[in-house]
Protein backbone atom coordinates (compact mmCIF):
# COMPACT_ATOMS: atom_id res chain seq x y z
CA UNK A 1 0.00 0.00 0.00
CA UNK A 2 2.89 2.34 0.69
CA UNK A 3 4.12 1.98 -2.91
CA UNK A 4 0.75 2.70 -4.53
CA UNK A 5 1.15 6.49 -4.63
CA UNK A 6 4.26 6.01 -6.80
CA UNK A 7 1.94 5.25 -9.76
CA UNK A 8 1.05 8.95 -9.62
CA UNK A 9 3.77 11.05 -7.97
CA UNK A 10 2.49 12.45 -4.71
CA UNK A 11 3.88 15.87 -5.58
CA UNK A 12 1.59 15.84 -8.65
CA UNK A 13 -1.41 15.25 -6.36
CA UNK A 14 -0.26 18.04 -4.08
CA UNK A 15 0.22 20.32 -7.08
CA UNK A 16 -3.29 19.53 -8.33
CA UNK A 17 -4.89 20.16 -4.93
CA UNK A 18 -2.95 23.41 -4.63
CA UNK A 19 -4.18 24.34 -8.10
CA UNK A 20 -7.78 23.46 -7.18
CA UNK A 21 -7.66 25.50 -3.98
CA UNK A 22 -6.35 28.57 -5.80
CA UNK A 23 -9.05 28.16 -8.46
CA UNK A 24 -11.69 28.13 -5.72
CA UNK A 25 -10.08 31.06 -3.94
CA UNK A 26 -10.30 33.16 -7.10
CA UNK A 27 -13.86 32.05 -7.74
CA UNK A 28 -14.78 33.31 -4.27
CA UNK A 29 -12.89 36.52 -4.97
CA UNK A 30 -14.38 37.30 -8.38
CA UNK A 31 -17.92 36.00 -8.14
CA UNK A 32 -19.24 39.06 -6.27
CA UNK A 33 -18.25 41.25 -9.23
CA UNK A 34 -20.86 39.40 -11.28
CA UNK A 35 -23.37 38.62 -8.53
CA UNK A 36 -23.62 42.24 -7.39
CA UNK A 37 -25.41 43.09 -10.64
CA UNK A 38 -28.20 40.77 -9.54
CA UNK A 39 -28.16 42.06 -5.97
CA UNK A 40 -28.64 45.79 -6.48
CA UNK A 41 -31.55 47.84 -7.72
CA UNK A 42 -30.57 49.35 -11.05
CA UNK A 43 -31.53 52.84 -12.14
CA UNK A 44 -31.38 54.18 -15.68
CA UNK A 45 -29.56 57.48 -16.18
CA UNK A 46 -31.08 58.88 -19.37
CA UNK A 47 -28.80 61.93 -19.33
CA UNK A 48 -25.73 59.89 -20.27
CA UNK A 49 -27.42 57.21 -22.34
CA UNK A 50 -26.14 58.82 -25.57
CA UNK A 51 -22.56 58.63 -24.24
CA UNK A 52 -22.55 54.85 -23.95
CA UNK A 53 -22.44 52.31 -26.75
CA UNK A 54 -25.56 51.60 -28.81
CA UNK A 55 -27.78 48.88 -27.40
CA UNK A 56 -27.29 45.69 -29.45
CA UNK A 57 -30.29 44.24 -31.23
CA UNK A 58 -30.21 41.04 -29.17
CA UNK A 59 -30.02 42.81 -25.81
CA UNK A 60 -33.85 42.77 -25.38
CA UNK A 61 -34.74 42.70 -21.71
CA UNK A 62 -31.60 41.25 -20.25
CA UNK A 63 -30.64 44.33 -18.31
CA UNK A 64 -34.15 44.97 -17.07
CA UNK A 65 -34.44 41.37 -16.00
CA UNK A 66 -31.37 41.76 -13.90
CA UNK A 67 -32.65 45.01 -12.41
CA UNK A 68 -35.92 43.34 -11.32
CA UNK A 69 -33.93 40.79 -9.32
CA UNK A 70 -32.06 43.45 -7.34
CA UNK A 71 -32.92 43.72 -3.65
CA UNK A 72 -30.40 46.23 -2.31
CA UNK A 73 -30.36 49.96 -2.90
CA UNK A 74 -26.60 50.41 -3.05
CA UNK A 75 -25.31 53.31 -5.16
CA UNK A 76 -22.09 53.17 -7.22
CA UNK A 77 -19.98 54.45 -4.34
CA UNK A 78 -21.31 51.85 -1.90
CA UNK A 79 -20.80 49.12 -4.50
CA UNK A 80 -17.19 50.25 -4.84
CA UNK A 81 -16.66 49.91 -1.08
CA UNK A 82 -18.34 46.49 -1.04
CA UNK A 83 -16.24 45.22 -3.96
CA UNK A 84 -13.02 46.48 -2.37
CA UNK A 85 -13.82 45.18 1.14
CA UNK A 86 -12.53 41.70 0.27
CA UNK A 87 -9.13 43.17 -0.53
CA UNK A 88 -8.78 44.99 2.79
CA UNK A 89 -8.62 41.58 4.39
CA UNK A 90 -6.76 39.95 1.52
CA UNK A 91 -3.85 42.38 1.49
CA UNK A 92 -3.61 42.39 5.29
CA UNK A 93 -2.68 38.72 5.67
CA UNK A 94 -0.25 38.06 2.80
CA UNK A 95 2.86 38.79 4.88
CA UNK A 96 1.41 37.11 7.98
CA UNK A 97 0.43 34.06 5.93
CA UNK A 98 3.89 33.69 4.44
CA UNK A 99 5.53 34.04 7.86
CA UNK A 100 3.14 31.63 9.61
CA UNK A 101 3.46 29.04 6.86
CA UNK A 102 7.27 29.16 6.99
CA UNK A 103 7.45 29.25 10.78
CA UNK A 104 4.72 26.75 11.64
CA UNK A 105 2.80 24.76 9.01
CA UNK A 106 1.99 25.66 5.42
CA UNK A 107 -0.41 22.72 5.28
CA UNK A 108 -2.56 24.04 8.12
CA UNK A 109 -2.33 27.69 7.13
CA UNK A 110 -3.49 26.88 3.60
CA UNK A 111 -6.22 24.44 4.67
CA UNK A 112 -7.73 26.57 7.42
CA UNK A 113 -7.61 29.64 5.20
CA UNK A 114 -9.54 27.84 2.48
CA UNK A 115 -12.06 26.42 4.97
CA UNK A 116 -12.72 29.80 6.59
CA UNK A 117 -13.13 31.49 3.20
CA UNK A 118 -15.68 28.86 2.17
CA UNK A 119 -17.68 29.16 5.41
CA UNK A 120 -17.96 32.95 5.33
CA UNK A 121 -18.80 32.92 1.62
CA UNK A 122 -21.71 30.59 2.36
CA UNK A 123 -22.81 33.00 5.10
CA UNK A 124 -22.66 35.93 2.63
CA UNK A 125 -26.41 36.12 1.79
CA UNK A 126 -27.38 36.10 5.48
CA UNK A 127 -24.95 38.96 6.12
CA UNK A 128 -26.18 40.90 3.07
CA UNK A 129 -29.78 40.78 4.28
CA UNK A 130 -28.58 42.01 7.68
CA UNK A 131 -27.07 45.11 6.08
CA UNK A 132 -24.32 46.43 3.83
CA UNK A 133 -21.88 46.91 6.71
CA UNK A 134 -22.20 43.32 7.92
CA UNK A 135 -21.89 42.08 4.33
CA UNK A 136 -18.70 44.10 3.92
CA UNK A 137 -17.43 42.60 7.18
CA UNK A 138 -18.09 39.06 5.89
CA UNK A 139 -16.18 39.86 2.70
CA UNK A 140 -13.28 41.21 4.77
CA UNK A 141 -13.18 37.89 6.65
CA UNK A 142 -13.21 35.97 3.35
CA UNK A 143 -10.33 38.17 2.22
CA UNK A 144 -8.39 37.67 5.46
CA UNK A 145 -8.69 33.89 5.10
CA UNK A 146 -7.91 33.90 1.39
CA UNK A 147 -4.85 36.07 1.85
CA UNK A 148 -2.84 33.24 3.45
CA UNK A 149 -3.54 30.63 0.75
CA UNK A 150 -1.10 31.59 -2.01
CA UNK A 151 1.73 32.56 0.40
CA UNK A 152 1.36 29.13 2.05
CA UNK A 153 1.56 27.48 -1.37
CA UNK A 154 4.73 29.44 -2.07
CA UNK A 155 6.21 27.92 1.09
CA UNK A 156 5.17 24.37 0.16
CA UNK A 157 6.37 24.73 -3.41
CA UNK A 158 10.17 24.53 -2.94
CA UNK A 159 9.82 21.69 -0.43
CA UNK A 160 7.96 19.39 -2.82
CA UNK A 161 9.06 20.37 -6.33
CA UNK A 162 12.65 19.91 -7.56
CA UNK A 163 14.35 22.91 -9.10
CA UNK A 164 14.28 21.33 -12.57
CA UNK A 165 10.46 21.22 -12.41
CA UNK A 166 9.72 24.58 -10.84
CA UNK A 167 9.69 26.87 -13.86
CA UNK A 168 7.33 24.57 -15.76
CA UNK A 169 5.04 23.84 -12.83
CA UNK A 170 4.86 27.44 -11.65
CA UNK A 171 3.07 28.56 -14.80
CA UNK A 172 0.58 25.70 -14.59
CA UNK A 173 -0.04 25.93 -10.85
CA UNK A 174 -0.51 29.66 -10.48
CA UNK A 175 -2.43 30.06 -13.73
CA UNK A 176 -5.22 28.74 -11.50
CA UNK A 177 -5.88 32.40 -10.72
CA UNK A 178 -6.87 33.02 -14.32
CA UNK A 179 -8.90 29.80 -14.60
CA UNK A 180 -10.78 30.66 -11.41
CA UNK A 181 -11.54 34.11 -12.81
CA UNK A 182 -12.85 32.79 -16.11
CA UNK A 183 -14.88 29.99 -14.50
CA UNK A 184 -16.45 32.43 -12.07
CA UNK A 185 -17.42 34.90 -14.77
CA UNK A 186 -18.59 32.14 -17.08
CA UNK A 187 -20.93 30.57 -14.53
CA UNK A 188 -21.93 33.24 -12.03
CA UNK A 189 -24.10 35.19 -14.46
CA UNK A 190 -26.14 32.12 -15.38
CA UNK A 191 -26.47 31.10 -11.75
CA UNK A 192 -27.70 34.57 -10.76
CA UNK A 193 -30.19 34.61 -13.63
CA UNK A 194 -31.54 31.08 -13.16
CA UNK A 195 -31.06 30.32 -9.46
CA UNK A 196 -30.88 33.75 -7.87
CA UNK A 197 -27.88 35.70 -6.61
CA UNK A 198 -27.68 33.73 -3.35
CA UNK A 199 -26.82 30.57 -5.28
CA UNK A 200 -23.28 31.67 -6.11
CA UNK A 201 -22.47 32.06 -2.42
CA UNK A 202 -24.06 28.80 -1.31
CA UNK A 203 -22.72 26.63 -4.15
CA UNK A 204 -19.18 27.98 -4.34
CA UNK A 205 -18.89 28.28 -0.57
CA UNK A 206 -20.05 24.66 -0.14
CA UNK A 207 -17.66 23.31 -2.78
CA UNK A 208 -14.77 25.15 -1.13
CA UNK A 209 -15.60 23.74 2.29
CA UNK A 210 -15.61 20.15 1.02
CA UNK A 211 -12.39 20.65 -0.97
CA UNK A 212 -10.50 20.94 2.31
CA UNK A 213 -11.00 17.22 3.07
CA UNK A 214 -8.67 15.84 0.35
CA UNK A 215 -6.22 18.64 1.09
CA UNK A 216 -5.64 17.52 4.67
CA UNK A 217 -5.54 13.86 3.64
CA UNK A 218 -2.94 14.16 0.88
CA UNK A 219 -0.89 17.25 1.76
CA UNK A 220 1.83 17.46 4.41
CA UNK A 221 4.43 20.14 5.00
CA UNK A 222 7.37 18.11 3.71
CA UNK A 223 8.14 14.69 2.23
CA UNK A 224 9.86 13.50 5.41
CA UNK A 225 6.66 13.77 7.46
CA UNK A 226 4.24 12.35 4.88
CA UNK A 227 2.95 8.86 5.77
CA UNK A 228 1.99 7.97 2.19
CA UNK A 229 4.94 9.12 0.09
CA UNK A 230 7.00 6.39 -1.55
CA UNK A 231 10.62 6.05 -0.46
CA UNK A 232 11.76 6.50 -4.06
CA UNK A 233 9.91 9.78 -4.52
CA UNK A 234 11.01 11.08 -1.13
CA UNK A 235 14.67 10.46 -1.93
CA UNK A 236 14.24 12.06 -5.36
CA UNK A 237 12.65 15.19 -3.87
CA UNK A 238 15.22 15.55 -1.10
CA UNK A 239 18.15 15.17 -3.48
CA UNK A 240 16.78 17.59 -6.07
CA UNK A 241 15.56 20.31 -3.73
CA UNK A 242 18.97 20.60 -1.97
CA UNK A 243 17.30 19.70 1.30
CA UNK A 244 19.77 16.92 2.08
CA UNK A 245 22.58 19.44 2.03
CA UNK A 246 20.51 21.83 4.13
CA UNK A 247 20.01 19.14 6.76
CA UNK A 248 23.75 18.47 6.95
CA UNK A 249 24.43 22.19 7.24
CA UNK A 250 22.13 22.44 10.25
CA UNK A 251 24.63 20.41 12.27
CA UNK A 252 27.41 22.97 12.03
CA UNK A 253 27.94 26.07 14.12
CA UNK A 254 26.31 28.38 11.59
CA UNK A 255 22.95 26.56 11.57
CA UNK A 256 21.29 29.37 13.52
CA UNK A 257 21.43 31.62 10.44
CA UNK A 258 18.50 29.82 8.83
CA UNK A 259 16.35 30.21 11.93
CA UNK A 260 17.33 33.88 12.12
CA UNK A 261 16.25 34.40 8.52
CA UNK A 262 12.88 32.74 9.08
CA UNK A 263 12.36 34.57 12.37
CA UNK A 264 13.40 38.04 11.22
CA UNK A 265 14.22 38.29 7.51
CA UNK A 266 13.00 41.86 7.14
CA UNK A 267 16.29 43.78 7.40
CA UNK A 268 17.52 41.75 4.45
CA UNK A 269 14.30 41.85 2.42
CA UNK A 270 13.46 45.51 2.94
CA UNK A 271 16.94 46.69 1.97
CA UNK A 272 17.00 44.72 -1.29
CA UNK A 273 16.42 46.88 -4.37
CA UNK A 274 15.62 43.84 -6.61
CA UNK A 275 12.94 42.81 -4.11
CA UNK A 276 11.27 46.22 -4.29
CA UNK A 277 11.36 46.06 -8.09
CA UNK A 278 9.78 42.61 -7.88
CA UNK A 279 7.06 44.02 -5.60
CA UNK A 280 6.48 46.87 -8.08
CA UNK A 281 6.06 44.33 -10.89
CA UNK A 282 3.48 42.52 -8.79
CA UNK A 283 1.72 45.82 -8.07
CA UNK A 284 1.48 46.64 -11.78
CA UNK A 285 0.18 43.24 -12.85
CA UNK A 286 -2.22 43.26 -9.92
CA UNK A 287 -3.61 46.62 -10.97
CA UNK A 288 -4.49 45.31 -14.44
CA UNK A 289 -5.99 42.12 -13.04
CA UNK A 290 -8.15 43.70 -10.38
CA UNK A 291 -9.36 46.47 -12.66
CA UNK A 292 -10.80 43.79 -14.90
CA UNK A 293 -11.88 41.41 -12.14
CA UNK A 294 -13.82 44.00 -10.18
CA UNK A 295 -15.07 46.28 -12.93
CA UNK A 296 -15.46 44.27 -16.14
CA UNK A 297 -19.08 43.18 -15.45
CA UNK A 298 -20.08 46.80 -14.73
CA UNK A 299 -18.36 48.08 -17.88
CA UNK A 300 -19.87 45.35 -20.04
CA UNK A 301 -23.37 45.94 -18.69
CA UNK A 302 -23.44 49.74 -18.44
CA UNK A 303 -21.32 50.75 -21.44
CA UNK A 304 -21.50 47.89 -23.93
CA UNK A 305 -25.05 46.84 -22.92
CA UNK A 306 -23.95 43.26 -23.34
CA UNK A 307 -25.03 40.14 -21.46
CA UNK A 308 -22.23 39.11 -19.09
CA UNK A 309 -23.05 35.43 -19.81
CA UNK A 310 -22.25 35.93 -23.48
CA UNK A 311 -19.05 37.76 -22.60
CA UNK A 312 -17.90 34.94 -20.33
CA UNK A 313 -18.62 32.24 -22.89
CA UNK A 314 -16.71 34.25 -25.49
CA UNK A 315 -13.77 34.49 -23.10
CA UNK A 316 -13.65 30.73 -22.70
CA UNK A 317 -13.71 30.16 -26.46
CA UNK A 318 -11.09 32.79 -27.29
CA UNK A 319 -8.52 32.00 -24.63
CA UNK A 320 -6.60 29.37 -26.57
CA UNK A 321 -6.56 31.02 -29.99
CA UNK A 322 -4.43 34.11 -29.52
CA UNK A 323 -0.80 34.68 -28.66
CA UNK A 324 0.25 36.81 -25.69
CA UNK A 325 0.76 40.52 -26.29
CA UNK A 326 1.35 43.24 -23.74
CA UNK A 327 -1.48 44.08 -21.36
CA UNK A 328 -0.91 47.77 -21.95
CA UNK A 329 -1.25 47.42 -25.73
CA UNK A 330 -4.47 45.46 -25.32
CA UNK A 331 -5.96 48.13 -23.06
CA UNK A 332 -4.87 50.82 -25.51
CA UNK A 333 -6.74 48.90 -28.18
CA UNK A 334 -9.88 48.92 -26.01
CA UNK A 335 -9.76 52.73 -25.85
CA UNK A 336 -9.36 53.00 -29.64
CA UNK A 337 -12.10 50.66 -30.88
CA UNK A 338 -14.81 52.37 -28.82
CA UNK A 339 -17.92 50.17 -29.21
CA UNK A 340 -16.89 47.16 -31.27
CA UNK A 341 -18.00 44.58 -28.71
CA UNK A 342 -16.35 41.56 -30.35
CA UNK A 343 -12.95 43.24 -30.62
CA UNK A 344 -13.22 44.60 -27.08
CA UNK A 345 -13.92 41.15 -25.65
CA UNK A 346 -10.98 39.69 -27.59
CA UNK A 347 -8.73 42.46 -26.23
CA UNK A 348 -9.90 41.88 -22.65
CA UNK A 349 -9.14 38.17 -22.98
CA UNK A 350 -5.71 38.93 -24.42
CA UNK A 351 -5.08 41.37 -21.59
CA UNK A 352 -5.59 38.61 -19.03
CA UNK A 353 -3.63 36.06 -21.05
CA UNK A 354 -0.75 38.54 -21.30
CA UNK A 355 -0.93 39.19 -17.60
CA UNK A 356 -0.72 35.44 -16.96
CA UNK A 357 2.67 35.30 -18.68
CA UNK A 358 4.08 36.52 -15.36
CA UNK A 359 3.40 33.10 -13.83
CA UNK A 360 6.00 31.48 -16.05
CA UNK A 361 8.43 34.32 -15.48
CA UNK A 362 8.95 36.77 -12.63
CA UNK A 363 6.05 35.65 -10.41
CA UNK A 364 8.32 33.37 -8.33
CA UNK A 365 11.32 35.68 -8.45
CA UNK A 366 11.45 35.85 -4.64
CA UNK A 367 12.41 32.14 -4.58
CA UNK A 368 15.61 33.02 -6.40
CA UNK A 369 16.26 36.25 -4.54
CA UNK A 370 15.82 34.63 -1.10
CA UNK A 371 16.26 30.81 -1.17
CA UNK A 372 15.54 30.47 2.57
CA UNK A 373 13.41 33.50 3.44
CA UNK A 374 11.07 33.08 0.46
CA UNK A 375 7.95 32.83 2.66
CA UNK A 376 8.18 36.38 3.98
CA UNK A 377 9.37 37.67 0.60
CA UNK A 378 6.34 36.07 -1.06
CA UNK A 379 4.10 37.78 1.49
CA UNK A 380 5.56 41.20 0.66
CA UNK A 381 5.24 40.63 -3.10
CA UNK A 382 1.65 39.42 -2.81
CA UNK A 383 0.74 42.29 -0.50
CA UNK A 384 1.96 44.72 -3.15
CA UNK A 385 -0.16 42.94 -5.74
CA UNK A 386 -3.29 42.71 -3.63
CA UNK A 387 -3.23 46.29 -2.39
CA UNK A 388 -4.44 47.10 -5.89
CA UNK A 389 -7.63 45.20 -5.13
CA UNK A 390 -8.42 47.92 -2.59
CA UNK A 391 -7.38 50.78 -4.83
CA UNK A 392 -8.80 49.88 -8.23
CA UNK A 393 -12.53 49.88 -7.29
CA UNK A 394 -12.08 53.22 -5.55
CA UNK A 395 -10.15 54.76 -8.45
CA UNK A 396 -12.68 53.41 -10.94
CA UNK A 397 -15.55 54.73 -8.85
CA UNK A 398 -13.91 58.17 -8.77
CA UNK A 399 -13.91 58.24 -12.57
CA UNK A 400 -17.29 56.66 -13.39
CA UNK A 401 -19.60 57.14 -10.37
CA UNK A 402 -22.62 58.96 -11.80
CA UNK A 403 -20.78 59.29 -15.14
CA UNK A 404 -21.04 55.93 -16.88
CA UNK A 405 -19.71 57.04 -20.27
CA UNK A 406 -17.25 55.67 -22.82
CA UNK A 407 -14.85 58.55 -22.20
CA UNK A 408 -14.79 58.15 -18.41
CA UNK A 409 -14.02 54.44 -18.79
CA UNK A 410 -11.16 55.32 -21.14
CA UNK A 411 -9.57 57.19 -18.24
CA UNK A 412 -9.81 54.00 -16.17
CA UNK A 413 -7.99 52.05 -18.88
CA UNK A 414 -5.36 54.78 -19.34
CA UNK A 415 -4.44 54.49 -15.66
CA UNK A 416 -4.18 50.71 -16.00
CA UNK A 417 -1.94 51.09 -19.05
CA UNK A 418 0.45 53.23 -17.02
CA UNK A 419 0.42 50.78 -14.14
CA UNK A 420 1.18 47.93 -16.54
CA UNK A 421 4.07 49.70 -18.27
CA UNK A 422 6.00 51.58 -15.59
CA UNK A 423 7.03 48.55 -13.45
CA UNK A 424 8.53 46.80 -16.48
CA UNK A 425 10.67 49.85 -17.22
CA UNK A 426 11.94 49.75 -13.65
CA UNK A 427 12.61 46.01 -13.91
CA UNK A 428 14.67 46.45 -17.06
CA UNK A 429 16.83 48.99 -15.25
CA UNK A 430 17.00 47.70 -11.67
CA UNK A 431 15.57 44.17 -11.68
CA UNK A 432 17.49 40.97 -10.95
CA UNK A 433 16.96 37.26 -10.29
CA UNK A 434 20.31 36.75 -8.58
CA UNK A 435 20.60 35.42 -5.03
CA UNK A 436 20.42 38.35 -2.60
CA UNK A 437 20.46 36.20 0.51
CA UNK A 438 23.91 34.60 0.39
CA UNK A 439 25.83 37.92 0.00
CA UNK A 440 23.78 39.38 2.85
CA UNK A 441 24.60 36.41 5.12
CA UNK A 442 28.29 36.65 4.23
CA UNK A 443 28.34 40.34 5.12
CA UNK A 444 26.60 39.54 8.38
CA UNK A 445 29.20 36.87 9.21
CA UNK A 446 32.05 39.27 8.45
CA UNK A 447 30.50 41.95 10.65
CA UNK A 448 30.15 39.48 13.53
CA UNK A 449 33.80 38.38 13.15
CA UNK A 450 34.97 41.99 13.17
CA UNK A 451 32.98 42.65 16.34
CA UNK A 452 34.64 39.66 18.02
CA UNK A 453 38.17 40.84 17.20
CA UNK A 454 39.66 42.58 20.27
Amino acid sequence: MMDAPALIPLRAVIGFLGFLGIVLQYILKVTLSVAINGMVVHSTNTEVADETCPTPDNANANSSGTAQEGEFDWDDEMQGYILSSYYYGYAATNILGGYAAARFSARWVYGMGLLTAGVFTALGPLCAYAGAILFMFSRIIVGLASGVIIPAMHVLFPKWFPESERQRITGALFSATYLGTVLSMASSGSMVKNLGWTSVFYIYGGITIFSVLPWFYFVYDEPESHPRVSEKEKIYILENTKRNRAKKTEKNTESHHKDDLIGNPWPMILTSAPMWVHAFIMFGTGWVSFTLLSELPTYVGNILHYDIDDVSISALKLRGRYACIGSALCLLGVTLVNCDVTVIIVLFVLTMVSRCAVYGGSYMNHLYLFPQAYGSAAGLALTASNLTGILTPLVTSAFVSGRQTVQQWKYVFYVSMGMATLPYVFYLIFGSAEDQETPWIEKRKMKRKQQCVP
